[in-house]
């Protein structure tokens, strides 16, 4: 995907008005009183994970599952965490409206802006998101020199829905319609303690070309 990186930018800048969606598998998710299984039932996070959030807990009607096994060898396994890290401080900045910061130090530039847009398309505090989302056919395209690398994942928002907190009703999608099952490229660095974080970020929708296979 590293050779796609014009068009893919130019793709992004299109389309990144929204969030995320594309998946299947055996189930990994993120359940919302604070736990990460491989299966729908209560778990304990990872030990960074938490502190990574600021110690934000996700409401019981809002799920983010990545259903994808996480690697056996602990390189590549730091390389997925610092991904699905990404996407849980993303969302905990779209449900408090900004007020959990922990995507400042999860995210840099073309990523950053994609997680600020989002937060701004939901920035009154009458509309927030529930359901479901789902993360899946995750994998690493590539690692670079150990301190880089490209992660591939389809993203299912099909079940994610925008709504007024008010009224309870549904406002429509969570994602602009096009990016309701999408595929995303993230590139991520490492940092001197080992973890990792999103430095760009690209999505193809599932009817592109590049985003077919997440259909």
């Amino acid at each position: 995907m590293r050779g796609r990186r014009g068009s893919a930018a130019m793709l992004a800048a299109g389309i990144l008005a929204g969030a995320a969606a594309c998946g299947s598998g055996s189930t990994v998710a993120f359940q919302p009183a604070g736990s990460l299984s491989r299966a729908p039932v209560q778990a304990p996070l990872p030990g960074q994970a938490g502190p990574r959030l600021g110690g934000f807990r996700f409401p019981s009607d809002v799920s983010i599952d990545f259903t994808t096994p996480t690697p056996a060898d602990p390189a590549r396994r730091a390389v997925i965490d610092g991904y699905q890290n990404y996407v849980l401080a993303l969302w905990a900045a779209v449900l408090s409206h900004g007020k959990n910061t922990a995507y400042q130090r999860q995210a840099t530039g073309s990523a950053l802006g994609f997680v600020r847009r989002e937060v701004a398309r939901y920035g009154a505090t009458g509309t927030t998101v529930k359901g479901t989302i789902a993360y899946s056919e995750t994998r690493i395209a590539g690692i670079y020199f150990g301190t880089g690398a490209d992660v591939l994942a389809c993203v299912d928002a099909s079940a994610f829905r925008q709504v007024n907190t008010q009224t309870g009703a549904t406002a429509g999608p969570a994602l602009p319609g096009r990016l309701t099952r999408h595929l995303e490229n993230v590139a991520e660095g490492k940092r001197r303690d080992g973890t990792w974080f999103v430095s760009r970020l690209a999505v193809y929708p599932a009817s592109s070309p590049q985003g077919a296979i997440c259909r």
